[in-house]
């Protein structure tokens, strides 16, 4: 397992602040510390390492010293005796340059897990005492957001004043880390990543049409019964659907009458009599429930909607998620409620 790059800064910003601010901390300039192998000498040990780390990641023991407010001599003595206590050298010196001998490389590795678990534990600690705060940043799918997440944003507001919402409406799954995104919600199947996910609802999807349009063609009991070229798609439909019910499963072409590449869109269009469409319960299900909408098919299953699956909160892989994204995570979650509203 490789730290990724952010979580390599992470590391050594962390790393460096416990250095500066642990009060158990001791170097000679500061208290005419000596060295001894002695208890409280081994509680010195994850300084040692955080100006190895930052010795190794400078390929410098004077940039090292800099950031971390000593003299240079001071990680000098550090590095000399880690390289004593374990037994092997950890870098090859020079007058041009430091690098990091093989034996460097790995204890590298394991100096950074040791010194980002001690920040993930500080902060995780810390937040127990914080009130969530900051700059949130949220991906949204918009028809979703539109109906779901939107109407609930002055509440969360008013109870989490400290946080400052930043919502992207997308329909394109962004890279988070890249884009700097600390929350996503997306629909349907999770493609395979490191990303770390947590399901807030399942979702159905239906096949609906209007009252007019039920009034010009026949109820179908079968999807082979459908006039298929009557359908008002997306543009990732696939270019034929699998229906299946207790006793059967049927593929059928998909023909469009009209590509439109919204879900509220598709909703209007359908409502207007169109055509036919597949759209999710979360956005069709109050359509259905006042007569503007009609469903067909109902005890058939689509078996390739790129809607079915789920409703998902998606954010980066960190070992400790941050206060104010765990807040929204279990303020959405505690509103749309299991079964979700749509389904109830």
């Amino acid at each position: 397992m490789e730290y990724p790059a952010e979580m390599a800064k992470a590391v050594v910003s962390e790393a460096t602040e416990f250095f500066q601010s642990s009060l158990r901390f001791k170097c000679p300039e500061q208290q005419g510390w000596r060295y001894q192998k002695t208890r409280e000498a081994h509680l010195d040990y994850l300084a040692a390492l955080t100006a190895f780390v930052e010795s190794a990641n400078g390929n410098s023991f004077s940039k090292a010293a800099e950031r971390l407010g000593i003299k240079a001599s001071t990680v000098s003595r550090y590095i000399k005796d880690l390289e004593q206590d374990l037994g092997i050298a950890l870098f090859n010196r020079s007058t041009r340059k430091l690098a990091l001998t093989e034996g460097g490389q790995t204890f590298l590795y394991h100096a950074q897990k040791v010194l980002f678990e001690l920040s993930e534990a500080k902060a995780a600690t810390s937040a127990l005492n914080q009130n969530p705060r900051g700059r949130l940043k949220v991906s949204l799918p918009p028809a979703f957001a539109r109906h779901h997440i939107l109407p609930l944003v002055g509440e969360f507001i008013e109870r989490y004043p400290d946080i400052t919402l930043d919502l992207c409406l997308e329909e394109s799954q962004v890279d988070l880390i890249a884009t700097g995104i600390d929350l996503a919600i997306r629909i349907g199947r999770l493609a395979n990543s490191n990303l770390k996910a947590r399901k807030l609802a399942e979702v159905k999807t239906f096949l609906c049409v209007s009252p007019e349009f039920a009034a010009r063609y026949p109820q179908p009991d079968c999807p082979d019964q459908l006039p298929v070229d009557m359908m008002i798609i997306g543009r990732q439909c696939p270019e034929a659907l699998i229906w299946a019910n207790d006793n059967e499963q049927v593929s059928l072409p998909v023909g469009a009458v009209l590509w439109i590449n919204d879900l509220d869109a598709q909703l209007i269009a359908v409502s207007s009599g169109l055509g036919m469409a597949l759209l999710p319960d979360w956005l069709a299900s109050a359509s259905l429930r006042d007569g503007r909408l009609v469903r067909w098919l109902p005890d058939w299953e689509i078996k390739t909607s790129q809607e079915s699956g789920a409703v998902w909160f998606v954010y980066p892989p960190k070992r400790i998620v941050s206060s104010k994204v765990r807040c929204f995570i279990d303020f959405i979650a505690e509103r749309v409620v299991d079964p979700p509203v749509w389904q109830q």
